[in-house]
């Protein structure tokens, strides 16, 4: 048989080996990813937070892995290959060294679940919720439904604001109060009609807080902080402000309109006399 013909035979039984080194690799990162998640349910944890980031890393591990078993098939004599690689290493390295840094922060923010998925963040400025995190990119979907990707390295260096770090976060209403009214009722008046809103969440460390904030050019300006679960945060607003209209129409209390006092200066009688003329 020919020399060329016994060659192409081992390569095609090479390249017919490294397809099965693929397709085994995936099946193995599959089957990882079902044990580790069945294994944290068996074991009653909280669900992974980072379900999608995970197969993301596993598939990683394991077609790298592939990628090495490929080389040493091919490649019976790795000294050329290797040379080959070091010569080319140094522009491979100025190539990749933008998705590299990426690839470290993306692992990096997994590892110190600096954000996960399903969380509601501000990053950089942009708030939203976490879509999904894969190594080199952070996917943010804003509250008015846009998808903003941002890379990995970004995240990581950036100021993150975490909306919801617990499951209980502080409202607040600014509330503008006339003048002809006693600054104590007021203050009685506001603090009933917060601990009288059904979604306010109240115990020994949340309480309620009625605080003056400062005198205005119409009003007296309070400010009524209070603390609600994550489900009620939207409605809480409105409810809590049914509630003070409510209170303030039961005593008499005015929410005024913005007033401006006039003060006019002594006006030259030639004027008027002309204004009287015309």
């Amino acid at each position: 048989m020919e020399e060329w013909v016994k060659t192409t035979l081992i390569y095609l039984i090479k390249i017919g080996i490294s397809v099965l080194i693929i397709v085994l690799a995936k099946y193995l990162a599959k089957l990882i990813y079902k044990i580790i998640l069945s294994t944290a349910e068996k074991r009653g944890k909280v669900a992974i937070t980072y379900k999608r980031s995970l197969m993301t890393m596993i598939n990683i591990a394991m077609y790298t892995l592939a990628a090495f078993i490929i080389i040493s098939v091919i490649f019976t004599n790795l000294s050329a290959f290797l040379a080959g690689l070091g010569i080319g290493g140094v522009i491979i390295a100025f190539a990749v060294q933008e998705p590299l840094g990426n690839l470290i922060c993306g692992f990096l923010i997994m590892l110190n679940h600096l954000v996960v998925d399903g969380e509601a963040v501000e990053i950089d400025g942009i708030g939203g919720t976490v879509q999904e995190i894969d190594v080199n990119h952070v996917i943010l979907k804003t509250f008015d439904g846009k998808l903003i990707h941002f890379p990995s390295k970004e995240v990581w260096t950036n100021k993150i604001i975490h909306y919801w770090p617990e499951d209980i976060r502080r409202n607040e209403i600014k509330v503008r109060v006339s003048y002809l009214h006693d600054i104590n009722l007021i203050a009685k008046v506001l603090n009933e009609a917060v601990n009288s809103s059904e979604l306010v969440y109240i115990d020994d460390s949340h309480k309620p807080a009625v605080v003056f904030d400062s005198y205005g050019d119409s009003s007296m300006n309070f400010v009524v902080r209070f603390w609600v679960k994550r489900e009620n945060f939207i409605n809480s607003s409105l409810n809590v402000a049914e509630k003070i209209k409510q209170k303030f129409l039961e005593y008499n209390l005015e929410i005024p309109y913005n007033q401006i006092d006039l003060h006019v200066k002594d006006v030259n009688p030639k004027l008027l006399q002309h204004k009287e003329r015309d």
